[in-house]
């Protein structure tokens, strides 16, 4: 320290403090900085836990809503939205795609019993559900048309009591408040009455009657052909021999009666290997026809069938 001036020891007292104080700055500027991390954090966690799952899990879940009625509700946990997951990552499983064709005709059932109820937002939920589930189905068109129909059936009703509502407290107020009936003249005493006829009084015209409200019209139900026996398909023996897998592909027509016809193969993998089975298979499958506007009618149908070994 005896080496140091008078005149340097200030100058180093100086440096020494501003370097303080850049430090202090530095550390204030850093904090908010750190402080801002667990956003990141918390917005990361707000991403839907099922949105995450693998496909494994979501068949799992699919499985167990399924198995515990829960086809098309609640919203978000059913059958059917879990089973669009699993399309989602995995278009072309099988094990997806048809559980959606057997559980296609108890949404539409399930949309049909919310329409009857007048639960037009749920009925809209799951006719939207079902048109992803099969988009451009008769189905879902007839189902759009009656949940259409019925939404305009609700708005003439409450048209229609919103108007007798104004008409009741017109007539109310008209009651309590009548208007003055118009004094009569007092005749002068000295001049006599005159005798006059009296007109013929007005015949008071009949209130119109207000016409009866339509009846609502019947919501006829409507639904696709459910399938109620299987046959399983038998397994070629040269197939068998060679250890060969595959898939057919199948077209038919359920009749109204609920028989099977005009089966045909529109596709399969390998080719022509496990056709005959297949349609022989089909040929003895029984459904509860489809219904129309609440009568049996016939629809076409197609189903994928699997041949694996041991299976």
């Amino acid at each position: 320290m005896s080496m140091l001036s008078s005149k340097t020891l200030p100058a180093l007292l100086i440096a020494v403090a501003a370097l303080s104080a850049c430090g202090k700055k530095e550390a204030q500027q850093a904090a908010p900085t750190q402080a801002a991390q667990p956003q990141a954090g918390t917005s990361a966690q707000a991403v839907p836990a099922v949105a995450l799952k693998s496909v494994d899990e979501l068949l799992s879940d699919a499985r167990k809503a399924e198995s515990e009625n829960l086809t098309v509700s609640p919203e978000g946990t059913n059958a059917v939205e879990l089973y669009l997951l699993v399309l989602a990552q995995d278009p072309k499983n099988d094990r997806a795609i048809n559980a959606l064709i057997d559980l296609f005709p108890l949404g539409a059932t399930q949309a049909e019993r919310e329409i009857s109820d007048r639960n037009v937002d749920e009925a809209e939920r799951v006719i939207a559900l079902l048109d992803r589930a099969n988009p451009d189905s008769y189905t879902v068109k007839t189902l759009q048309s009656k949940l259409a129909a019925a939404r305009a059936q609700m708005q003439r009703e409450e048209d229609r009591r919103l108007a007798q509502e104004a008409e009741a407290e017109r007539r109310t107020a008209a009651a309590a408040n009548p208007e003055p009936e118009p004094a009569q003249p007092v005749a002068a005493a000295t001049r006599p009455a005159a005798t006059t006829t009296a007109p013929p009084e007005a015949t008071p015209t009949p209130a119109t009657p207000e016409p009866e409200p339509e009846p609502a019209q019947p919501v006829l139900p409507s639904r696709d052909a459910v399938l109620v026996r299987t046959v399983r398909p038998g397994y070629p023996p040269k197939a068998a021999r060679a250890r060969q897998e595959g898939w057919v592909e199948v077209q038919f027509t359920v009749g109204a009666d609920g028989k099977v016809g005009d089966a045909k193969v529109v596709r399969g993998e390998p080719n022509r290997v496990f056709d005959r089975e297949a349609i022989r298979a089909v040929e003895q499958w029984e459904f509860q026809p489809a219904i129309r506007d609440g009568q049996p009618a016939s629809m076409v149908m197609t189903r994928r069938i699997e041949f694996k070994l041991g299976g």
